[in-house]
């Protein structure tokens, strides 16, 4: 029996439910699957795998501010993220070696690998996009974030190749044609696919990320909501949460639940985080997605499906949630996606065959 270790980043929710289907995987083709991590990701994971071990890893905790310059702030962050990365790193070999471990898997944690076994890098932004007024330090920041993942011996995109892919140029399509280090995965979603459902709700927001943007938009919702006259639901995201929740809401919701919750709603609001995208595109639904401030992945991929005519997207700031439900109706949605299980079975069989880190 294979022993894989899966280390998902702790930066908001999606690198965590999104290694939920790899996880399952896994699971299936009999593997002992171990999670090293921190924070409410990690939680997130003992509540949707309580049966599995579980390690901590150093978490890189990234501060966010409710304003202001949030490019700089995340760069003055960056010490710490390599102290982080360096922890991790010595961490999992002591794992590897007290566990006999046979592959990591790791979602966005750069120092999840070793030159011992084979290990696996999760990511949809193979190119990484700086924030306005930044765009100078675009090709340092990509050559070195790059050469951070050819430590490991696989990169996995969780996107379709060509025409059909959902993150754009992140996703480095043109610059990986070919290219026998990335294996493309499709769609990870934790939702197996659109189940007939009545409807309870007009809107279900999602709420996610780290704070304090998470209560930031939490309030700017709720109060308009409760005036708009429509019948709503709000998901947290606060999976550490035990308190009581706000009236119409669940602190936290998962696998059949939220599945359930979502597919119960006519229109969901969320963050335009990728994990996010994937999720509501296998449930086929229309969305109004609000970027995290600061965030360009966010910001472009809001963009791009605003473009493509298949959601509408404001901005945080003043977000007025009457002329963004109007402004949605013109909007087709997403057409729900089948499953890959295919491509993510391929791409573990695939991985399975090499004989440690090929970069060692």
């Amino acid at each position: 029996m294979k022993k894989v270790l899966v280390t998902p980043l702790d930066w908001g929710l999606g690198h965590a439910t999104r290694c939920v289907p790899v996880i399952n995987e896994l699971l299936n083709d009999d593997c002992e699957v171990m999670i090293g991590g921190s924070g409410d990701s990690l939680t997130l994971l003992k509540l949707e795998f309580p049966q599995l071990r579980f390690f901590s890893l150093p978490s890189y905790a990234p501060a966010y501010q409710s304003a202001g310059a949030m490019a700089l702030k995340i760069a003055l962050q960056i010490p710490k993220f390599l102290v982080a990365i360096r922890g991790e790193h010595k961490h999992l070999q002591q794992i590897i070696k007290a566990e006999g471990i046979d592959l990591v898997i790791s979602d966005h944690r750069y120092g999840c690998w070793s030159p011992m076994i084979p290990s696996v890098f999760i990511t949809h932004q193979y190119v990484i996009l700086p924030p306005q007024g930044y765009l100078w330090t675009a090709g340092l920041v990509n050559r070195v974030h790059q050469r951070m993942i050819r430590r490991f011996s696989m990169c996995w995109i969780p996107d379709l190749p060509g025409e059909a892919n959902l993150a754009g140029i992140l996703s480095g399509h043109d610059a990986l044609k070919n290219d026998k280090f990335v294996c493309y995965l499709g769609y990870l979603s934790r939702f197996e696919a659109p189940r007939p459902s009545v409807k309870q709700f007009d809107v279900v927001c999602l709420l996610s990320g780290p704070e304090p943007q998470r209560s930031v938009i939490e309030r700017q919702l709720v109060s308009q909501l409760v005036v708009s006259g429509l019948k709503y639901f709000v998901v947290r995201g606060l999976p550490s949460n035990h308190g009581e929740p706000m009236e119409n809401s669940v602190n936290f919701a998962q696998g059949d639940a939220l599945e359930s919750i979502l597919s119960a709603a006519d229109v969901v609001i969320a963050r335009s985080g990728y994990s996010t995208v994937m999720d509501l595109a296998r449930l086929g639904k229309k969305a109004i997605f609000i970027p995290t401030p600061g965030q360009p992945e966010q910001e472009y991929l809001a963009q791009r499906l605003m473009k493509n005519q298949i959601a509408y997207t404001a901005g945080q700031q003043n977000f007025n949630f009457a002329a963004a439900w109007d402004a949605s109706a013109g909007y087709r949605g997403f057409q729900p996606t089948p499953g890959s299980a295919s491509l993510l079975s391929d791409a573990i069989r695939r991985v399975f065959k090499l004989n440690g880190n090929r970069n060692k």
